[in-house]
């Protein structure tokens, strides 16, 4: 069940990053709107890789 909310969800939020993204280049605006996105993933990435590491020097001691 939480499986099928988490892909719905995620669908719905690629449907409206694609459309923000059409809307963008219609407006000239299609570079900011992907170094924003990339911003976005490289920050969400390494939020993942600090919680990793923090997790595997807790799991060591």
């Amino acid at each position: 069940m939480l499986s099928i909310f988490i892909l719905t969800i995620s669908t719905i939020a690629l449907i409206y990053l694609l459309v923000q993204l059409v809307k963008a280049k219609q407006q000239g605006k299609f570079l900011q709107t992907l170094r924003d996105l990339l911003v976005i993933a490289l920050a969400i990435l390494m939020t993942f890789a600090i919680f990793y590491i923090g997790y595997r020097v807790f799991r060591v001691f």
